[in-house]
């Protein structure tokens, strides 16, 4: 008897949809070296540790509604958190399935292995290596080393370069799951992830903040800046809504880094990181926004005040509170166009975006 595509591909959303990332909490920061009052939404309690479950689930559900019943390859540029939870996604949604139809491969920097990870904000270090073994151990994801110092792998379709096509190609990553060739027809780059993906943050956000107050405050919004996927769906949703939430976007111009994760070393996403370091901010390249630096010794402290209070956070995730607590935050606000003054605001809100370095010393 044949199967009603359509019907089975509803039936596998609405599954799906069952799977989608739970709430996560909104913490408020008892603190009397601030002089204003703080929360940190908490993406830390996902089943990855991290947002990016956010990204995982989205692909799964991009997938069903696009692509289903067909074989398809998700790649993308990943050094471990939206890689490992692309992976773990991916094999649920097999599961799901009941069989192997989905793939992700994962162009994964060499050099990596080498490099250490850490602290978080309970002391705990890992390495490279550990998180490209992790993902190894997943049954729908492949990780191909590749070296990201002498080119950013990054395919250009209407330009046909296809790097990324061409070397899974060459590594027959498609036969896993009966495709022979995978073409732009049969395979989606996620690295710069799904269009919005991370609406779901902003929402939440919104929500908790009128279920604490009766109403939504009017708050300075801090969130890291990577591949500014976070940040710019936040606010393109603060905008639609009208919220009265003024967003910053902040990284660390250091290419060694302990906040590896939010540092845009290939100048991918923003202008200069020479900028971002030396002159205390840089642009993105998407809409010109301005991204402000924060320095190892703000971020270190704000690690230190997270595992005060038991927030488990790997640096990349505390940017955004080591914003939040450096004394420079007034003087920038009230240098930016785009934003009022420190006073102007009733309280910042900042984003743990979580902690794979846990995720993977536990393992």
């Amino acid at each position: 008897m044949a199967i009603n595509i359509g019907k089975e591909r509803k039936r596998l959303i609405m599954e799906w949809i069952g799977k989608k990332p739970k709430l996560t909490p909104m913490i408020e920061l008892d603190l009397t070296n601030s002089c204003h009052k703080i929360l940190i939404k908490d993406e830390g309690k996902n089943s990855t540790e991290t947002y990016k479950d956010k990204h995982g689930w989205m692909m799964g559900l991009d997938y069903l509604k696009n692509h289903f019943p067909e074989q398809f390859v998700y790649y993308l540029g990943s050094t471990g958190n939206a890689g490992l939870a692309d992976f773990a996604f991916a094999d649920e949604l097999n599961r799901l399935i009941g069989e192997k139809r989905v793939m992700v491969a994962n162009f994964y920097p060499m050099h990596y292995d080498g490099k250490i990870l850490g602290p978080d904000s309970k002391g705990r270090f890992t390495d490279g290596r550990k998180f490209r073994e992790c993902m190894e151990g997943f049954l729908s994801g492949r990780v191909i080393r590749v070296d990201f110092k002498k080119r950013y792998w990054f395919d250009d379709l209407d330009k046909g370069v296809t790097p990324c096509l061409d070397k899974m190609n060459e590594l027959s990553v498609g036969e896993e799951i009966g495709i022979s060739s995978i073409t732009r027809f049969n395979s989606r780059d996620i690295t710069e992830g799904f269009d919005p993906t991370y609406h779901q943050v902003m929402e939440e956000i919104a929500g908790q903040l009128k279920e604490k107050y009766g109403r939504i405050p009017r708050a300075l919004m801090i969130v890291q800046f990577g591949a500014g996927m976070l940040y710019e769906d936040s606010k393109a949703l603060a905008r639609a809504k009208g919220l009265p939430i003024d967003l910053m976007a902040v990284s660390t111009g250091n290419r060694e880094t302990i906040a590896d994760k939010i540092c845009d070393s290939s100048e991918t996403w923003q202008e200069n990181l020479r900028d971002l370091r030396c002159k205390g901010f840089t642009k993105s390249k998407k809409d010109g926004s301005r991204i402000y630096n924060v320095t190892e010794r703000e971020i270190l402290f704000a690690l230190k005040t997270m595992g005060k209070h038991d927030i488990e956070a790997e640096a990349s995730g505390a940017a955004g509170l080591a914003m939040a607590l450096s004394d420079r935050l007034g003087d920038i606000v009230a240098n930016d166009d785009n934003l009022g003054g420190l006073e102007d605001y009733e309280l910042v809100v900042v984003i743990n975006t979580g902690n794979g370095i846990k995720k993977i010393t536990e393992i």
